[in-house]
């Protein structure tokens, strides 16, 4: 009977460790899929805002094509924003490392960061002019509330940290 103790013991403790680790997804919840977690975040806060705005359809359909021409526009200057990542972390993991090429590639790059920045406020700025005044009111209130309670939050983070210290 001794003979047999040591294996069952390995076997349990690795039939624990497989269900715990089987079990943990399952609690995480749906919106704890690292991947999807993270794409609920990515500043599209503005589309939230839009849709506590009680949009009319035809509103909506409007915004749709304009966001809609806003990313087509976005979609030219992609390959520009990848070769531009893919020169800074070759840069970075460079021996040649110098802050003057980072710079230089900075500026070599500046038009299409503008660029960028053109296209969402024009998509912004169209979007806006959609709104009646009464929703720009409510979309001011909400960005107000929004902007409190993030300076709220920031407020706690530097406390937490603080306190670690």
């Amino acid at each position: 009977m001794n003979s047999l103790t040591k294996p069952l013991a390995y076997l349990s403790m690795i039939a624990l460790f497989a269900g715990a680790f089987a079990i943990a997804p399952a609690q995480a919840g749906p919106n704890h899929d690292s991947h999807k977690h993270a794409k609920k975040h990515r500043g599209h806060g503005g589309m939230h805002i839009l849709k506590k705005l009680d949009l009319s359809d035809e509103q909506k359909t409007e915004v749709k094509a304009i966001m809609k021409n806003a990313k087509e526009q976005e979609k030219g200057l992609h390959e520009s924003l990848k070769a531009y990542k893919q020169a800074l972390s070759d840069l970075i993991n460079s021996p040649d490392y110098s802050e003057q090429a980072v710079r230089s590639l900075q500026t070599q790059y500046q038009s299409v960061f503008a660029d960028k920045a053109v296209i969402k406020a024009n998509a912004s700025h169209q979007i806006n002019a959609l709104l009646t005044p009464a929703q720009q009111a409510k979309k001011a209130e909400i960005k107000a509330k929004m902007k409190a309670r993030w300076a709220e939050k920031k407020e706690r983070m530097k406390e937490r940290k603080a306190d670690r210290s």
